[in-house]
């Protein structure tokens, strides 16, 4: 009787070799996806002309692909993107409503413009990128919401001389403010074991979250006072002190405290232990 045949090993089966092309393709699909979604310009261009609107410029392969795209459910998801953005919702947390009152309304004051559309001028940026409500993805660790928001105000071409919002570009140590509170609250509940934490002038010192800005030169109708920004799993502490403080406290967080005269050390020791964070 014959024999089945042997069984060919899985290892010395022929692989298939992938298309550069197909995975060329591929890439650019989901590029042009993330800017429908987040780039409300290329979004409303899509709306109005489709995939072979000028000035999206696609190649024939992608307005092929893009064909049969419902505009009216891309509107849909695109606000929805944006309503979570400043209401808050799964993975924003509070959102920047909440988030950045006092930032919101002086650029409004400066530039005229609704959160809603700040909203949509950061979505599109390059610091929104940064963002995942995700906390782990493909990508790495994304940042939080406010540090983001920060970054955008401080970093982003929108603030320049010839940004939509260039008449709110000294708004940013209110944001930095706004933002160093919800930072600091959200290391409070554990998001810095999954998200990046890396607020500006912020280090983290004896497993503690710290920063420090005096806010000099900031207008004075801010109120912004020297302020320290203290944060660890179940802590959180905002107040005012003075930069001189403010290093005392790091250096005993970091196991420095035999610099600092001991009556100074034992009441900063008391203080960090009142506050939950010794």
């Amino acid at each position: 009787m014959p024999r089945d045949p042997l069984p060919v090993p899985r290892d010395s089966l022929p692989v298939p070799t992938p298309d550069p092309a197909d995975a060329g393709r591929h890439e650019r699909i989901l590029r042009l996806l993330d800017r429908l979604l987040h780039d409300k310009a290329v979004r409303t261009a899509f709306i109005e002309g489709g995939p072979s609107h000028p000035e999206l410029g696609l190649d024939a392969d992608l307005v092929t692909a893009f064909a049969r795209v419902d505009v009216r459910e891309l509107a849909l998801v695109g606000r929805n993107i944006r309503s979570e953005v400043v209401g808050g919702g799964t993975g924003t947390g509070p959102g920047l409503g909440r988030i950045f009152p006092r930032t919101l309304e002086a650029i409004r004051e400066g530039t005229g413009r609704t959160p809603n559309e700040i909203a949509e001028l950061f979505i599109a940026s390059a610091q929104f990128q940064d963002f995942r409500d995700v906390p782990f993805s493909c990508a790495g660790r994304g940042r939080l919401l406010p540090e983001c928001f920060h970054r955008f105000v401080a970093q982003s071409p929108q603030f320049g001389p010839a940004g939509a919002l260039g008449g709110a570009a000294g708004v940013e140590p209110l944001a930095h403010h706004e933002a160093a509170v919800a930072v600091a609250q959200a290391v409070a509940t554990a998001a810095g074991a999954t998200f990046e934490v890396g607020l500006a002038g912020s280090a983290v010192h004896g497993g503690t979250l710290c920063a420090f800005r005096d806010y000099a030169g900031a207008p004075a109708a801010w109120g912004l006072v020297p302020t320290m920004y203290l944060a660890a799993p179940g802590r959180c502490v905002v107040g005012g002190g003075s930069r001189a403080v403010f290093g005392a406290l790091v250096a005993v967080l970091t196991g420095r405290g035999d610099e600092l005269a001991p009556a100074v050390r034992e009441s900063l020791e008391k203080r960090l232990r009142t506050w939950g964070l010794r």
